[in-house]
Formats: structure tokens, sequence, C-alpha cells
């Protein structure tokens, strides 16, 4: 067997350099969700309210606990002088910021399905306060387990895994009892969900688009009745519920091809390098989720404002530069013309 020095990335090869950078990507896009919530609600208390963009501080936390572990596991000489806590606690850390991830997610599906699906908003008010705190402590519980319920845990660095030395068919069930049974049947309810939601909008009439509860976003005009709310207004509407449903979507995305690898007996090369990259893309995806919610719409339109004024701003200098100059040319067309001898201005205006 190779030595850690010689495969240094495992059986990933140059596609550990590919997760590398996606996870470095994902931290700092995780860290500037981070930032941005905390700012916006310093500066506007109300958006703290908004369920969208308060969790996601909390998924962009999960994101980044759980690229700086993968980040680890790609330094196949620094994870074999690990000891078994640490890599234990590794693995766990891994675990359980994949199931709150997954679990806070959940929580905005839930939210669609009371509020778009059932319109049934004032349950979802009573319980959404929880939604942050209760995600994370499930993920971090159900999945603590793994801290002391196997005999041994070690790292194979020729195929880049945590090995569990146990019996097999015990390994199956507890692996699916603390992390992959919950991770299926949230994927399989955000399915649902977002199954439930496109045909809810794909059936809606004209009439009962102005009834219809937002679950967030600007709600100056949504409640007004149908024949008042222009086509603009409507297709905004849809757009509002379409943006937050982009949440609940990234788990599908991502740890849809995570289940298939553990499900496989003989998991394909191919496969395997899809499960290790999709998971580095969600800090990623949910950045680009987080600069079109809903609860920025009013800072977008300020800066696309502000960006607009100085391009017209510029634009009306260089035309003014522009006139300036033309008017000198004439003004010096002229006085040329003006100053030349009666020949020539006769021979000028025949």
């Amino acid at each position: 067997m190779e030595s850690p020095e010689e495969l240094p990335h495992g059986i990933l090869g140059h596609w550990a350099v590919v997760c590398h950078g996606f996870n470095i990507a994902s931290i700092a896009g995780s860290v500037f969700v981070i930032i941005s919530v905390i700012w916006g609600c310093v500066r506007r208390p109300v958006l703290y309210k908004l369920t969208t963009f308060r969790l996601s501080a909390w998924i962009a936390l999960c994101d980044i606990i759980y690229s700086a572990c993968q980040l680890c596991t790609y330094d196949n000489y620094y994870m074999v002088f690990l000891s078994e806590t640490q890599l234990r606690v590794i693995y766990w850390l891994m675990s359980a910021s994949t199931l709150s991830f997954a679990f806070l997610s959940g929580c905005i599906g839930l939210q669609m399905i009371l509020t778009v699906v059932f319109k049934k908003g004032h349950h979802h008010h009573r319980i959404e306060p929880w939604y942050g705190c209760v995600s994370l402590f499930l993920g971090f519980l159900i999945t603590h387990p793994i801290m002391y319920i196997y005999k041994l845990v070690q790292w194979r660095y020729d195929m880049q895994v945590f090995h569990v030395y146990d019996n097999p068919k015990y390994f199956n069930i507890a692996s699916w009892v603390t992390m992959w049974a919950w991770m299926f049947a949230t994927c399989a309810f955000l399915f649902v969900t977002a199954a439930l939601v496109w045909w809810t909008l794909a059936t809606v009439n004209k009439e009962k688009m102005g009834c219809m509860v937002l679950p967030e976003g600007e709600s100056s005009w949504y409640k007004s009745p149908a024949a008042q709310m222009s086509i603009g207004q409507r297709k905004w509407q849809r757009l509002i519920i379409i943006r937050i449903m982009l949440y609940p979507l990234v788990p599908i995305v991502t740890q849809t091809w995570v289940l298939c690898a553990n499900m496989t007996p003989v998991c394909p090369m191919w496969l395997y390098v899809i499960a290790n990259i999709m998971p580095a893309t969600q800090g990623m995806l949910n950045l680009l989720i987080f600069l079109g919610n809903p609860a920025l719409d009013k800072s977008r339109r300020r800066i696309v404002d502000k960006l607009n004024m100085s391009i017209g701003r510029r634009k009306h200098i260089s035309l003014c530069s522009i006139s300036s100059t033309v008017n000198d040319t004439r003004v010096r067309s002229i006085s040329s013309f003006t100053n030349t001898d009666d020949k020539s201005a006769t021979h000028l205006l025949v």
C-alpha cells in the first residue's frame, strides 16, 4: 500500500483540488452571508422577523462547519496523524452540520407548506421562532452517537474515507438510524413540498392569486383583490414564492448524490466524485439564493438606483463634454469662414 505522501489526496486525485477550491469559496460565501444578516438585522430589525433571512445565517454556519471539516479530509498526511477521538469529532461535525442544514431547509419547506399550500400562516408564525435552534439541536443530538457507538474509527488514506471497524450489518443499521434515514426523509419531504408548491402556482387562477398568502416579502399590495392587481404584481408575487422555494432545493441537489453513493453496494468512481463535489458547493449555492432573497429587494433597488444615477451622471458629463467640443468646433469653423478673402468666400458659396 502506498504511503500518505504518495497519495496526498487519495483516490480523488485532482478532483480533491477542485473540491478544495469549492470548499474555500463556500466558506467565504457563508461568512459573507452571516455578516450580511447581522448587519441587516442591526440596521433594519424588522428583517429578523423574516424566516428565510434569519435562517440563512444558520445555514451558512452549517456550511462553514462542513466545508472546514472537509478541507481537513483532503489532506491525508494530516488525517493519518489524528487520534481516534479527533477523527470521531470531525466525523460527527460533518454529519451533524449536514443533517442540521437539511433540517433548516426542511423548516423553510414547512413554511411553504403552511403558507402557500394550506394558507395556515398563523400556525407558521407560532413555531417559526424555534426553527433555527431546534434544527441545530436535533442535528447534533441525532448524530452524537458517532462519538461512542462504533468500536474503532480510522482514516483510510488510500480510499479517502472514515473506516469503521465493526459488524457490517450493525454499522449499516447504526449509520442509517443516526444519519441517512433522517436525511432521506428530509429530502423526500422537500421533494414533495416542491411538487406541491409548483402545482399550487400552476393551478391557481387569476381570481385566487389576490388571496394567496405570501410566505415573505413586501406586503403592501399582495393582499389586494385580484381585480386591483396588475399583471406585473401577479408575476412578482409568483417570483417571490419561487425565490424562497429555491432554499429547500439545495439539499435535494447536493445530498441526493451522497445518499445514492451510500446506498450503492459498490460505488462507481463517477458517483464517488460527484458525492464529494456537490456538498462542497452548498455554501456557494446558498450565497446565490441569499442574494435573491425577497428581504433584500429594497436594498437591491437602492443599489441599482445609485448605480443608474452614477452611470447617468457619467453619461450626462460625457454628453456635455461632447456637445461643448462640437460647439467649439462650429465656432472655429464659422470664424475661419468669415476671415477668408472675398474670392475664396464667393467660391465657397457657389
